[in-house]
C-alpha cells in the first residue's frame, strides 16, 4: 500500500475516548490505526482496546503499528455490528469507549478490489474479501428495479432507473465485471459530472454500501449499545455520508430521550478550517457523541 491515510479529526475523537484510568475502548473501525494509536498513546496502560476491522489487511497494518502498546492492543477481525457477541466470547460485560469512523481508509482506495477508479480493477468492493458477493457478482443476481432503488436511496443517483437498467444489460452480457466498466456505464447514462463529482463516484458509494451491507450493520450497532456501553461511557461515531449521519442521529436522538443516554451536543461536530486545508477528505466528516451518565451525574 503506497497512501499513506490521514485519520480524520483525531483530536476530537481522542479528547471524546482518553479521559479515563481503566476500561474497555473499543475502536470499531480501526483501519490503519491512527484513532487507536491516539488513544492508547494518551491513556494509561490499564485502558486496553480492541481493534475491530472486516478489512483483514486492515487488520495486519493497524496491528503493526500498534504493536509497540503489546497486549493493550486486541486486533478483532470481525465487524463493529458482532460487537456485544465478541464482548461476551471475551468475558467482557460492557466497555467505557467506543469509536467508528464509517469512511473508506486508504487500506481500501490502494487495494486491487474495486474502490478506486484508478486503471481497471476487478469490481468486487468487499471490505472483507474472505465472504459475501462482489458487487459484479451482486450486479448479476438482483433485479433491475432492486437495483435501481439502491443507487437512489444509498447513492442518491440521478436518473437511477435509466442507470440501473443499462447496467443491468451490461452485467447480463458480461461487461459489468470491472472499474473500467461502471465507469464506462456511467459516463454514457450520466455524463462526465454529477453534483461536482466524476459521474460514477455516486453509484460507486450506493454499491459499495450494498455489497458490504453498511446501513443494516450501522442500525444493528446502534439497537446495541445500550448492552455495550458502561454507566459514563461515551460513542463517538464519524461519518461521512448523509444516509449514514441521518441513522446515527436518529439513533442517539431515540437513546437519549430514554434518559438513560444524553447528548452532550445537538450539532454534530466538523472539521476546523485548519484540518479541512490540510485534508480535504475530512470536509464531509460528521461527529456524534453519545453519552451514558452515571446515577450521579
Amino acid at each position: 500500500m503506497d497512501g499513506v491515510h490521514v485519520t480524520v479529526l483525531l483530536e476530537e475523537v481522542a479528547a471524546a475516548c482518553t479521559d479515563l484510568t481503566s476500561g474497555w475502548v473499543v475502536d470499531g473501525t480501526v483501519g490503519q490505526g491512527g484513532h487507536a494509536e491516539a488513544i492508547l498513546s494518551r491513556t494509561p496502560p490499564a485502558v486496553r482496546l480492541m481493534g475491530f476491522d472486516r478489512d483483514p489487511q486492515a487488520l495486519e497494518a493497524s496491528s503493526l503499528r500498534l504493536a509497540a502498546f503489546g497486549d493493550r492492543f486486541v486486533p478483532i477481525h470481525r465487524g463493529y455490528d458482532s460487537m456485544r457477541e465478541v464482548l461476551d466470547e471475551a468475558g467482557v460485560a460492557v466497555v467505557d469507549r467506543v469509536c467508528l469512523d464509517l469512511g473508506l481508509s486508504t487500506t481500501q482506495l490502494d487495494s486491487d478490489r474495486g474502490f478506486s477508479f484508478a486503471g481497471d480493477q476487478p469490481l468486487d468492493m468487499r471490505f472483507d474479501p474472505t465472504e459475501g458477493l462482489t458487487a459484479a457478482e451482486r450486479l448479476h443476481e438482483i433485479s433491475e428495479s432492486e437495483l435501481a432503488n439502491v443507487l437512489f436511496l444509498f447513492g442518491e443517483v440521478p436518473a437511477s432507473r435509466r442507470l440501473a437498467h443499462r447496467m443491468k444489460e451490461e452485467a447480463r452480457a458480461n461487461r459489468m465485471e470491472t472499474t473500467a466498466d461502471l465507469v464506462r456505464v456511467c459516463r454514457e447514462v450520466l455524463g462526465p459530472m454529477v453534483r461536482k463529482m466524476p459521474s460514477p463516484v455516486l453509484p460507486a458509494q450506493a454499491l459499495r454500501i450494498l455489497v458490504n451491507g453498511e446501513f443494516e450493520r450501522l442500525d444493528t450497532f446502534l439497537a446495541s449499545i445500550p448492552s455495550i456501553l458502561a454507566p459514563g461511557g461515551r460513542v463517538a461515531v464519524i461519518s461521512f455520508h448523509s444516509g449514514e449521519d441521518r441513522r446515527v442521529k436518529q439513533g442517539f436522538k431515540a437513546l437519549a430521550t430514554t434518559k438513560e443516554f444524553r447528548l452532550p451536543q445537538r450539532k454534530p461536530i466538523g472539521p476546523t478550517e485548519e484540518e479541512q486545508r490540510r485534508n480535504r477528505r475530512s470536509r464531509a466528516a460528521h461527529l456524534r457523541i453519545l453519552e451514558r451518565p452515571t446515577e450521579e451525574s
